[in-house]
């Protein structure tokens, strides 16, 4: 460990954000500051605590680092240029979305996207999630440096008990805006449309959505969010995972998925076709005679690795943290 100090902050400790701090406090002293922006009362009383927080104590650190490009991390790159530190962000795909008839990402509110596209054109180095991202943060932030660094898997036991006929979905959603994003209402359209085909999805919160879904189909089952232990079993037997989001910026359930060698049937949208590469096959997304069609074909293929090879070869935790490090180290993104 250097004797470097780094502020990271975040909104909210997902998978990701731990995963991020877990790699850089190998190497640096990490002091977390946690943003809340669960509504708009605890958001306000973030900012503020945010403000005073980076006013009293920039001067203590060597280097800022953010998740999400977002109201919380206007005042870091702005302070950081102040105090000539260095500050990165991370740009997650929520950060450079606009879907105005769900109200879905930073740009559909102009104040938001103004801090937003600040950041990105201020910050020393954006941090993208994807080659999509990286292409989106270019066109709207023109003088941002950037640098593609794909999230990272960590690896579960893999299982050699045999595949099942059964399609496989993941979706973390409990509101409107994660329903139609993650393309929820597709999949469930998808097991209508397909009877002879049993479908499962999880992450659902079905109290908090329940207007959404309906009548559940008898081929569909629901399931709430589960332990990373348990999600793996559901990979493990499930022949094929299919993903219909409307917007994905890089989709890790997918990359899991193909660790465990599911078939990977999604839709044409953001950075899901740099995980699959040249494996599994890409749907419209919103014609579910079409889906079923090519599930249908994905089901009678013969059993393969490729799909793991491609995850172990580019998107592991492990090859996160080395890209990560370096990254930190040098400094070094494109314009």
């Amino acid at each position: 460990m250097t004797g470097k100090r780094l502020l990271f902050i975040y909104t909210r400790l997902s998978t990701f954000v731990k995963g991020d701090i877990d790699i850089l406090e190998k190497s640096y002293r990490v002091t977390p500051f946690c943003a809340e922006n669960r509504s708009k009362g605890r958001q306000l009383l973030g900012l503020t605590r945010l403000f005073f927080y980076l006013l009293f104590n920039t001067y203590k650190f060597d280097i800022i680092y953010v998740w999400f490009a977002d109201y919380h991390s206007f005042l870091p790159v702005l302070y950081a240029m102040v105090f000539r530190k260095k500050c990165f962000v991370v740009i997650g795909g929520y950060d450079v979305c606009r879907i105005k008839s769900i109200k879905y990402g930073s740009f559909v509110n102009p104040v938001r996207g103004f801090m937003a596209k600040y950041s990105m054109n201020n910050a020393t180095l954006c941090l993208c999630v994807s080659s999509h991202v990286e292409r989106i943060v270019r066109h709207i932030a023109s003088k941002s440096l950037r640098v593609v660094l794909h999230n990272g898997v960590v690896l579960s036991a893999s299982s050699t008990l045999p595949k099942e006929r059964c399609v496989l979905s993941v979706a973390l959603s409990s509101t409107k805006q994660s329903y139609y994003v993650k393309g929820v209402d597709r999949f469930i359209e998808l097991a209508r449309f397909a009877k002879d085909l049993n479908f499962t999805i999880i992450g659902l919160d079905k109290t908090s959505i329940a207007g959404l879904i309906g009548d559940v189909p008898s081929n569909l089952e629901i399931i709430p969010r589960i332990p990373q232990e348990e999600l793996s079993k559901y990979y493990s037997r499930s022949a094929v995972y299919c993903q219909l989001s409307r917007s994905e910026s890089f989709a890790v359930a997918l990359a899991e998925a193909m660790f465990h060698n599911c078939v990977p049937v999604i839709a044409s949208t953001g950075g899901m076709s740099e995980v699959t590469g040249k494996n599994g096959f890409i749907v419209k997304g919103d014609n579910p005679e079409e889906t079923a069609a090519v599930i249908r074909e994905a089901m009678d293929l013969p059993p393969s690795d490729k799909y793991r090879e491609r995850i172990l070869e580019n998107f592991t935790i492990e090859i996160r943290a080395k890209q990560l490090l370096a990254i930190l180290k040098g400094s070094s993104g494109k314009s």
